[in-house]
């Protein structure tokens, strides 16, 4: 397999990886179909932006191709024809409030339909993640911390949280099969062993089934759908391992943080790992949660609020009364303006990143659909969704314009369902969606 050539800041060996800092600089390489000249798959990103926005600097004033791009946009502004902005989108049958956002940001359900009881279906990216494989790691939750509920955007089948993982050293663990011969071994008997374990558990279910009802019956084939696909997977893993992991110019590695509160480099960090998965194609579907509805207090916040004149506080604070604010005056506005503007400085890096990826009919960008948003504009408020759409021009997607709707009329499950069916996925609708957006598409 032809090496993978990063720069000379970078480090990749084995399991003691290191990520240069503060983030990779991937050098114009191709990714693994395009050495071998073969059309590349589709790939899938989604970033959430916790809390409000500050609406003043976000939303562009004009709509149409011939828009003046907004201030949060502008570190953008050289990847103009590659992003599109879209104003007024919503869950609304799922609209929820409060900060519990980030459970339905992706699914579109409401998950407060049984009082009492947080309840959830599949995330967008779980349907992209089923339908475009195969490939070593099906899918990669990236958030601010580890865990689930609101710190991960993953549900599964059965509307199950799927854990956010924020370590680099473990992210890498994850992404690529061991280089050490021993290693690899263990790794293979360790699949095996899984899926023994698995066959085994599908035989008592089905015991099982033959004694229950038609309701529960159901519900036991809806279990036995998701475990077929960990049951694919298992297969998928297999074949990759027996292809050895691919090879990385290595050099010095670490993967600690410079800044242990830095939330922008944090998110490059992760940006980074994310552009290199999708070279070497260890995944094709990434989520990442930006931060917290009402934290954590990264280091910039006390940065921006000297800028701003600005009280010094927590994120939760100026989510609240800067998301509200009527107008640039306001200091907690000002910040989250400076928030939002660095958002789109990482996206707009990891845009380079993948531009710079040859494959066999254009970059790694043009086969790779990245979202950009957040579920509210103000704190609590469920509506127009802040969305950059970006990427996927080989998919069939054209930007470089700013499509605005009527409030709380046109749902947000349209724009994913209109995302799966050009990524390749054979959906026909998605939660709410009523149809795909056609003004996305060229």
């Amino acid at each position: 397999m032809k090496s993978y050539r990063i720069s000379r800041r970078t480090v990749l060996r084995g399991f003691g990886a290191t990520l240069a800092l503060p983030y990779l600089n991937i050098m114009g390489d191709k990714t693994i179909a395009a050495t071998t000249n073969q059309t590349d798959p589709s790939r899938l990103a989604c970033f959430y932006i916790p809390g409000a926005i500050c609406r003043h600097t976000w939303f562009p004033k004009e709509t149409g191709f011939d828009y003046t791009l907004a201030e949060s946009h502008k570190p953008l502004a050289h990847h103009r024809d590659n992003f599109s902005v879209l104003t007024n989108l919503s869950h609304i049958e799922g609209r929820i409030s409060g900060h519990v956002h980030p459970y339905n940001w992706l699914t579109g359900h409401n998950i407060n339909q049984t009082p009492g009881t947080i309840t959830n279906t599949i995330s967008m990216d779980q349907v992209a993640a089923k339908h475009i494989g195969p490939t070593y790691l099906p899918s990669l939750a990236l958030s601010h911390n580890d865990g689930i509920g609101t710190t991960t955007l993953s549900r599964n089948g059965l509307g199950v949280d799927i854990p956010a993982t924020s370590n680099y050293q473990t992210i890498f663990k994850r992404l690529f099969p061991p280089q050490d011969k021993q290693q690899l071994k263990e790794a293979q008997i360790r699949e095996q062993l899984n899926r023994s374990v698995l066959d085994t558990a599908l035989g008592s279910v089905q015991d099982l089934k033959r004694k229950l009802g038609r309701v529960d019956q159901q519900r036991i084939d809806q279990y036995l759908e998701s475990i077929r696909d960990v049951e694919k997977r298992f297969v998928n893993r297999e074949q990759i391992l027996k292809q050895g992991r691919p090879k990385f110019d290595e050099n010095n590695l670490r993967l600690e943080r410079e800044v242990e509160n830095s939330m922008q480099e944090h998110i490059e960090i992760m940006m980074d790992l994310i552009a290199l998965a999708f070279q070497t194609d260890m995944t094709r579907v990434v989520t990442h949660s930006l931060g917290g509805e009402g934290g954590p207090n990264y280091n910039e916040y006390k940065d921006w609020a000297n800028k701003a004149g600005a009280q010094s506080r927590g994120a939760h604070d100026f989510h609240h009364k800067g998301g509200q604010a009527h107008d640039m005056e306001n200091t907690d506005a000002k910040v989250l303006s400076y928030r939002d503007k660095m958002f789109c400085s990482a996206f707009a890096k990891l845009m380079d990143k993948l531009a710079n990826i040859e494959t066999k009919d254009g970059c790694l960008l043009d086969h790779t659909v990245l979202l950009l948003g957040g579920a509210q504009i103000s704190s609590h408020s469920g509506k127009s969704f802040p969305t950059l759409l970006a990427g996927g021009k080989q998919l069939g997607f054209k930007h470089g314009q700013h499509l605005k709707w009527d409030g709380n009329t046109k749902p947000m499950s349209d724009l994913y369902l209109t995302i799966l069916q050009q990524l390749g996925c054979p959906v026909s609708s998605f939660k709410e969606s009523r149809g795909t957006i056609s003004e996305l598409l060229a």
